[in-house]
């Protein structure tokens, strides 16, 4: 059937993709049912803020991330197929029947233990993953763990946190770190460079919301809940039962002291002898739209047009933009608060700038708002300093500022930034090292790979994130660890020689043949291999063949004058199994040997045929030479 007369034409993204329902809606943007024209599959689209589609770095960061994304390819991990700028910048995705968990729990529902036990060994084994390839999510929450048709969890907008946190408008940047605020870890409240643990607690508050329908350390205010999580460890309610001492382990305030994903998905599971068959979840579907928004994570915030800043070079490192959206949003949070006091308590309309200098922009920028003032960043470069590091304030520590005033940040940017030197692949890492140490550069994390063709120590890749890095930064440099080791190949034994001898080389290994007797082998087949089979050896290694050349020779019995039952026993003895009877038949059972061939007490080999005349049978040379005469 066709559409409703009066309903609008669905709307086409990319020439390409039509929209259908919206089925869920979020701080970033809104997402839909859609079809791919092209392949004839059902999709889904995330449209993101149309704002975001004229801010050329997010555009850029947005294809970057998107290209991260669709390359984690794991089973618990959402299929990114397509992204573009439409009007709106959107991204497609597989389509998931399920919902989220975000849709179970805004629904009443809580989680078993065993079932909350599944969904955080799915995340676990996501996150494993993708903080393998480098990734951190940053963003990790209920809305993000999606669920198909038969309840196979999800975990979606991998990059996407990363790519909001480029964009330059205030507004936008509020909404980016919305999701964050409400499970953000302790450094991500600080606005500290993030690696994959802070994946982790974010995953231990979930696991508690689900067990428990209750989220710790949110607050009234996003000011409120950020600082609640700087210094305090996730409380976990008794009524976590057998998942409580894997969900403590996993939130701890300090990431040193937090397990990875994989190690807090070994936890999870030493906690399932004790848990029963976990029911089906409680699935709701995808159609999302009109929740209310949850305290701490979608703030009522005015589309208001950003003031202009200094806009910063760009630069490619880790988390240079996420301590101005930290900064951007505590802007955001005064400015509902009409330019009072953030903190009601403080009655003081003027009050002295504190000592900021080598503070972290972060951990600054909170201080400032605190007190009830603007924050301004501005920044540069400077050798010696570290990024995000504050260099100055203006008004200098000391100097007594108006409540609303505001302070401007100057912030490092890091070290000058120089030149990654060219050339480096296929020098030795000594070479390379010095190439690096002229260009004011020094050698980062130096990673070992197996190549049959680059002997070992020279450069395979080097593993910059720019074409220009900030001085005396290391170069992370990939170098061959020469050839793989072999396995000796099974199969090899009571086998053609020959055949033995092409495996061996097609491996890059050196076959030594050489000779011996065998009872039972037939001679030119392989006897063994030294190193023997499934063994494993350098490339290049000598693998000695033993190619059998039969039996051992050894003296032939005298059975001449012996009955033939008696002659063939002694000869089958001594290892002599072919033996062929010249005589009449009628007296092949009880006639006597005249005659043998070898002779008693010749070599030769059991392989080879003996042959025995019965008395009164011509020998087999006799006959022939007779018949020759005639």
């Amino acid at each position: 059937m066709g559409p409703e007369p009066d309903q609008p034409p669905a709307r086409v993204l990319g020439g390409r993709y039509a929209l259908g329902r919206a089925i869920g809606t979020g701080a970033s943007g809104t997402v839909y049912a859609a079809d791919d024209l092209d392949l004839g599959r059902h999709v889904a689209v995330k449209v993101l803020h149309e704002a975001l589609a004229g801010d050329p770095v997010f555009v850029e960061k947005l294809a970057e991330e998107a290209r991260i994304a669709a390359g984690l390819q794991h089973p618990n991990i959402i299929t990114v197929y397509d992204w573009g700028v439409d009007g709106s910048a959107y991204l497609v995705t597989e389509y998931l029947a399920g919902g989220s968990l975000r849709s179970i729990l805004d629904s009443g529902r809580i989680l078993s233990h065993s079932q909350a036990l599944v969904v955080g060994l799915d995340v676990c084994r996501a996150l494993d993953h993708a903080h393998q390839m480098g990734v951190v999510h940053r963003d990790l929450k209920p809305a993000n763990l999606l669920f198909s048709q038969d309840g196979h969890l999800k975990v979606s907008d991998f990059g996407l946190a990363s790519a909001l946190a480029e964009t330059s408008r205030t507004d936008i940047f509020v909404e980016g770190i919305v999701g964050t605020a409400r499970f953000a870890s302790p450094e991500q409240a600080k606005g500290q460079p993030l690696d994959g643990r802070s994946d982790v607690y974010a995953l231990a508050l979930v696991l508690v919301e689900s067990v428990t329908g209750h989220l710790p350390f949110v607050e009234d205010t996003l000011v409120g809940t950020l600082r609640a999580r700087r210094r305090r460890d996730v409380p976990v309610p008794a009524s976590m039962g057998p998942l409580g001492p894997a969900v403590v382990q996993a939130g701890v305030a300090d990431p040193n002291h937090r397990p990875t994903a994989a190690e807090f998905g070994r936890l999870l599971l030493d906690a399932s002898p004790g848990l029963s068959r976990p029911e089906p979840l409680p699935l709701v579907g995808p159609g999302e739209i009109g929740a209310a928004p949850l305290s701490g994570e979608v703030p009522v915030v005015p589309k208001t047009k950003a003031p202009t800043e200094p806009r910063p070079e760009k630069v490619v490192g880790p988390n240079r933009r996420a301590p101005w959206a930290l900064v951007a949003a505590l802007m955001a949070v005064g400015a509902i608060l009409g330019g009072a006091a953030l903190w009601q308590e403080s009655q003081e309309t003027t009050a002295r700038v504190p000592l900021l200098v080598g503070a972290d922009e972060g951990d600054a920028a909170v201080r400032i708002v605190e007190a009830g003032w603007l924050v301004e960043p501005r920044y540069e470069r400077r050798d010696g300093t570290r990024e995000g590091q504050v260099l100055a304030t203006d008004p200098a520590f000391g100097a007594e500022l108006e409540e609303g005033g505001t302070v401007v940040l100057v912030v490092s940017l890091g070290s000058t930034r120089v030149a990654v030197p060219t050339g480096l692949v296929g020098l030795s890492l000594p070479e390379a090292t010095r190439l690096l140490e002229a260009a004011d550069l020094t050698a980062g994390t130096v990673a070992e790979v197996h190549d049959d063709e680059v002997d070992v120590g020279i450069v395979l890749q080097v593993a910059a994130v720019a074409a220009e890095m900030p001085r005396g930064t290391g170069v992370d440099l990939i170098v061959s660890a020469g050839a793989a080791p072999r396995i000796v190949p099974v199969g090899l034994v009571e086998g053609a020689a020959d055949e033995a001898v092409s495996a061996l080389t097609a491996l890059g290994l050196e076959p030594t043949l050489v000779e011996a007797h065998d009872e039972f082998i037939e001679a030119g087949a392989v006897v063994s291999l030294d190193p023997a089979p499934d063994e494993e050896v350098p490339f290049g290694s000598s693998i000695e063949v033993t190619v059998s050349i039969g039996p051992m020779p050894r003296p032939v019995p005298d059975v001449v004058g012996r009955e033939l039952a008696a002659a063939e026993a002694r000869l089958a003895a001594a290892g002599f199994r072919v033996i062929e009877v010249e005589g009449l038949a009628d007296d092949r059972e009880g006639g006597t040997i005249a005659a043998q061939t070898p002779a008693a007490g010749e070599d030769a080999s059991p392989a080879e045929r003996v042959v025995l005349v019965l008395e009164g049978a011509e020998p087999q040379e006799e006959q022939e030479t007779s018949a020759d005469t005639e």
